[in-house]
């Protein structure tokens, strides 16, 4: 497979990650503001997820409404939803022969709803959360789409290992800029509205209450972020599912062992082993900071194993 196919597939389901989870921090956020009438956050999701440097000039942190409007519909911001999308349907486009019909229809029908001149008017004047979750459809209707529809080849693994790659970045920013940063506030560790928001921002609410059946712990929420094995969205799993595409891209491309094969194996041994490392949260900052030069590098060997 050409390289530009390759590394467009790749992108193609690395931009539609990207847009579910800035839906669902933006979604959660702007619910914690509804239940807590503190506005702050808002300011460092900007900082950490939009690359956006604080001008309230330019941005009322107070006014959540033009806040979502300015992270989904902003085309001068290169990291808003609109734009995002548009970059994802446009890697869908250009690899229209090596996707399924469906799948190319999907993403085509994100693009034009994001981008219709109507769009922005009825999120203006309907119920954010509303107005979100009908975004989030797409998403999932995109991936259900592909799980059906794709056929499991070249391609499949390709998108594939740039949405758990993309997940896996997601989930450790999460740790960053969430867990570790509100930390440091003990009043907000107490409280239940607190945690609940924090999980429901990655979609582990309910795994949470099903499997620890106790009070919100740092420690259990550590672990379920980073090595639950049953959590689609932590670390580990995300890790092992990367693994499982790279060795099925050196299968089929009768390829041996690439260093991004043998990397994605040093994170997941890193993950298995570090356990008590993990659990404890004053080291949890520097596993991180192990954890992200590893990801990092992954990133560069994929590229060059596979894109260059």
């Amino acid at each position: 497979m050409l390289s530009r196919v390759a590394n467009n597939l790749y992108w193609l389901d690395r931009y539609m990650q990207r847009s579910y989870g800035l839906l669902n921090i933006i979604s959660t956020n702007h619910n914690s503001t509804i239940d807590s009438g503190d506005y702050s956050s808002w300011e460092s999701i900007m900082n950490s997820y939009m690359g956006f440097k604080s001008d309230k000039k330019i941005i009322n942190y107070d006014d959540s409404l033009k806040v979502i409007e300015y992270m989904l519909f902003d085309y001068k911001n290169p990291n808003s939803l609109k734009n995002i999308v548009s970059k994802s349907r446009e890697n869908a486009r250009s690899v229209q022969d090596h996707i399924s019909r469906e799948v190319w229809l999907s993403a085509n029908k994100y693009f034009l709803f994001i981008n219709d001149q109507t769009t922005l008017s009825n999120f203006k004047k309907s119920d954010p959360l509303n107005f979100l979750n009908k975004l989030l459809q797409f998403n999932l209707l995109y991936y259900s789409t592909s799980d059906i529809t794709q056929e499991r080849g070249n391609a499949y693994c390709f998108m594939n290992v740039g949405k758990y790659f993309e997940r896996i970045i997601q989930s450790v920013d999460f740790l960053y800029f969430k867990l570790l940063k509100l930390s440091e506030n003990e009043k907000n560790l107490q409280e239940i509205v607190f945690w609940k928001n924090l999980l429901i921002s990655i979609g582990g609410y309910q795994l949470y209450t099903k499997t620890y059946k106790s009070i919100f712990k740092i420690e259990n929420i550590i672990e379920m972020i980073l090595i639950n094995d049953n959590f689609p969205r932590s670390v580990k799993y995300g890790v092992n599912k990367l693994k499982l595409h790279i060795k099925r891209l050196n299968t089929f491309n009768e390829l041996k062992k690439t260093e991004s094969f043998f990397l994605a194996e040093k994170l997941e041994n890193n993950l298995k082993f570090n356990t008590n490392k993990i659990l404890n949260s004053k080291g949890l900052r520097f596993f991180l900071d192990d954890l992200i030069k590893e990801i990092n590098e992954l990133s560069i060997k994929i590229n060059e194993d596979y894109f260059s």
